[in-house]
């Protein structure tokens, strides 16, 4: 079977997608702050990061359900889910005890380990808890998508933007329409907080062979964008307090931009980039993600983001240090595949300080030869 060819387009949106999560949760509390321009500033930036989750799910959905490898339980349960579960493991482990070290009581350890199995030892671990769900329905589903006659497939679709529809209705629409809006049939076809819905949208827009202008996807990314924006700025400024509907990350505003994104990257990005390939923050992004709320947790007991470039050095900082710890990580075999799901082989052709001393070697070896060239 032919290797599936790299959409070297998701490369950027996995690292646009891991800087954007982290911002997130470090622009949550001056998001929380008075107006004024640090805030402006910071909810620009906001509106676009809100695209990250799902931006993941998208990818993760048009890469799986196009796999035919996809089909085979022993797939998943052999290659696959193991890359979820073990670094989810050996996070949730590393959370509790950090939990248990900042209320100084190690009595919380039994009640905490027990309750990971149901509920998120850590907040940002609710996705790994809905990925490895998806994973599980993925072979059901990838043998579906592939039975579904043309008019099937027209039907799937419109189902699954339908809440995305409603949510942008409600947003834009009087609170008083409401009613007309939570129809119970587009409420029962939001499945796993309505990401599933976001992983088939990222299955059918990857299939797509139809090629959208650039100018048109700029141009609806760009009134998506403003909308998010300004109506953010609007029901906060009515409310009092920060208020995120329109920032909604499983359906509406946020998907629809997610897919301008999504489209526009894979459309137009042919190419594997020097720099992502010099800097390899993507194959990293996992662990990153598992880490970077933990270690914010760290920063936030010294220091508490309240301006615009507060938010942007912190994200910055936590970016730079979690890459490199997770580089280092990956570099020591026993805890490379505990702690970021990826072999070690793997992370010494990709990734880890193995990788880097070769390309760099490599270099130095290649300006050798060619100054010999010279001079012969």
């Amino acid at each position: 079977m032919a290797k599936a060819e790299h959409i070297h387009g998701f490369d950027w949106l996995r690292l646009i997608a891991a800087i954007s999560v982290i911002y997130m949760h470090v622009a949550s509390a001056p998001l929380r702050g008075s107006l004024g321009t640090d805030w402006h500033l910071i909810n620009v930036l906001t509106s676009i990061g809100f695209t990250a989750v799902p931006l993941f799910f998208m990818m993760s959905g048009h890469l799986l359900l196009s796999n035919p490898k996809t089909e085979s339980p022993s797939v998943l349960l052999r290659h696959r889910l193991p890359r979820l579960l073990i670094p989810l493991a050996a996070w949730t482990v590393i959370a509790i005890l950090w939990k248990a070290f900042l209320a100084k009581d190690l009595t919380i350890l039994p009640g905490e380990f027990l309750s990971s199995l149901h509920t998120p030892a850590w907040i940002h671990f609710w996705y790994m808890y809905t990925l490895i769900a998806l994973y599980f329905l993925a072979p059901l589903l990838c043998a579906g998508l592939r039975s579904l006659s043309r008019s099937g497939h027209i039907l799937i679709f419109v189902l699954i933007c339908l809440p995305s529809l409603r949510v942008i209705l409600q947003a834009l629409l009087p609170a008083s329409l409401d009613k007309l809006l939570n129809l119970d049939i587009i409420t029962k076809l939001t499945f796993l907080g309505g990401h599933l819905n976001t992983f088939l949208l990222g299955y059918y827009l990857g299939k797509s062979e139809k090629r959208i202008p650039v100018p048109l996807l700029l141009g609806a990314g760009g009134v998506t964008l403003l909308t998010i924006i300004f109506g953010t700025f609007r029901l906060t400024s009515i409310g009092g307090a920060f208020d995120s509907t329109f920032m909604n990350q499983s359906a509406g505003f946020e998907v629809l931009l997610a897919a301008i994104l999504f489209l526009l990257f894979k459309q137009n990005v042919r190419r594997p980039s020097k720099l992502l390939a010099s800097l390899p923050i993507v194959p990293l992004s996992l662990p990153i993600y598992l880490m970077h709320n933990l270690l914010l947790s760290a920063m936030t007991r010294f220091y508490v983001p309240v301006t615009f470039a507060d938010t942007l050095w912190m994200t910055a900082v936590n970016l730079v240090v979690c890459f490199l710890t997770m580089k280092t990580v990956a570099t020591v075999k026993p805890l490379c595949f505990l702690l970021t799901g990826m072999r070690f082989d793997t992370a010494c052709k990709t990734c880890n300080w193995v990788f880097t001393f070769r390309r760099l070697k490599s270099a130095l070896s290649g300006k050798k030869v060619r100054r010999n060239e010279e001079f012969s």
